[in-house]
């Protein structure tokens, strides 16, 4: 078990700084009490540290990056006991160098089966693939709310034929549970 954070798209220090204290913090975690905010973190960092996470009780920030991916490949669970800007549990935003091709490409969030308090929203990540193939209501615990997800990446392979439309990644082993 370790402690969250609560700093929004706020950082201190240079990108070597904000990467330092996320492997300090998250290095062999398995549950994140609090938030977890990935900020700003270059796509040359290895965030291989973040596979050990099964559980987030408040909300996962994304913004600002440029990795490719995110090894968040065993969270099974957003708890939503904190939202970020008041409503949302999951929220995704600008994770790409307009620059350069570095950019945030696949969520991976394959085992990923419940957000129970919160919405989603995942918006403008140039590159970002398999957002829209999701069924976030199947995930989200709340109907009344509405995943945003809009303005991600275009030029997207499909689901594998047997995902039935519903996937986290291209392959067979990306479909959604």
């Amino acid at each position: 078990v370790c402690a969250g954070t609560l700093n929004g798209l706020s950082v201190t220090g240079d990108a070597q700084h904000q990467y330092q204290t996320l492997h300090k913090m998250y290095n062999n975690c398995e549950i994140v009490m609090g938030n977890l905010e990935i900020v700003l973190i270059d796509h040359t960092q290895d965030l291989s540290f973040l596979q050990t996470i099964r559980e987030v009780t408040g909300y996962i920030l994304i913004a600002m990056n440029v990795f490719a991916t995110l090894p968040l490949q065993n969270l099974r669970v957003i708890r939503g006991t904190q939202f970020y800007e008041e409503k949302y549990a999951l929220f995704v935003l600008l994770n790409y160098n307009p620059n350069t091709t570095h950019a945030l490409r696949q969520l991976g969030l394959n085992q990923l089966t419940e957000i129970l308090a919160g919405g989603v929203y995942i918006e403008k990540n140039a590159q970002l693939c398999h957002v829209e193939t999701v069924e976030w209501r199947d995930i989200m615990r709340d109907p009344r709310l509405e995943p945003i997800v809009g303005d991600n990446g275009k030029a997207c392979a499909p689901c594998h034929e047997s995902c039935s439309g519903h996937c986290w990644g291209p392959g067979p082993k990306d479909c959604q549970k």
